[in-house]
């Protein structure tokens, strides 16, 4: 059984391309009697990109090429957590957070911090999905709380627990129900909830598709291609 690793804690991205986005497979052209060409294609495909890595040293580089070694050339998965640069404000998503959540920091009432030091950090809420929606189904519907009916298209959602996939929003056919692509890689119920954070399971491309160099400064130029795993596959063939 092959092993579904953990994204190393702290390891970022400087540069992030896709590879393969929204598109169809097995598409089909035909031409009318009119001389008008209309094409078919189911709605199915995979999400592929590659990342760059940020010059790595110390400890931070033992762990990405130790990471990288345990994905043995796409034999084992990882959890890739999906952070989109282009994500919707704060204020947009109906919260009082900065920015950038992650750093988003604040201590108790009385200024006290955690007993290990670190403070608080703010977190964009989850929404509840009120309508159930089976394997490969392509619409979802959100309650009316906080971002729930603020989606627009390009916007990205993830759903939990336990659900991986990225899902862009290609339609908003009313305020909290949306077209999303690609379509389910689990089935939703209303325990479910969406998120702006969500959480892909992807494998390297090939035994060529990561690179672990150094020079006397630093670990760096470094990239790394991944494709989609989907999730009834993560739970049947990448479950140790």
């Amino acid at each position: 059984m092959a092993r579904l690793l953990d994204w190393p804690r702290g390891l970022g991205v400087s540069d992030f391309q896709w590879l393969s986005g929204p598109r169809a497979i097995n598409a089909t052209t035909t031409e009318t009697v009119q001389g008008v060409t209309q094409t078919v294609a189911s709605p199915f495909g995979a999400w592929s990109f590659q990342v760059t890595f940020p010059p790595l040293w110390g400890a931070r580089s033992r762990r990405h090429r130790g990471w990288i070694g345990a994905l043995q050339g796409g034999a084992n998965a990882t959890r890739f957590p999906f952070i989109d640069g282009d994500r919707m404000l704060p204020a947009e998503a109906g919260v009082n957070i900065p920015r950038n959540d992650q750093e988003s920091l604040a201590s108790w009432e009385n200024g006290r911090r955690w007993s290990n030091g670190r403070l608080w950090k703010g977190q964009y809420p989850l929404v509840p999905v009120t309508a159930a929606a089976d394997l490969g189904g392509s619409q979802i519907s959100l309650a009316d709380a906080f971002w729930g009916r603020r989606l627009d298209i390009g916007d990205f959602v993830g759903f939990l627990p336990f659900h991986f996939g990225l899902y862009q929003i290609t339609e908003v056919i009313v305020p909290g129900t949306y077209r999303i692509w690609p379509t389910l890689r689990a089935a939703l119920t209303t325990d479910s909830f969406a998120t702006l954070k969500p959480v892909m399971a992807v494998r390297l491309m090939g035994e060529g598709a990561a690179q672990v160099q150094r020079d006397v400064q630093a670990a760096q130029n470094m990239t790394a291609s991944f494709i989609e795993i989907m999730d009834y596959d993560v739970r049947d063939y990448f479950a140790e």
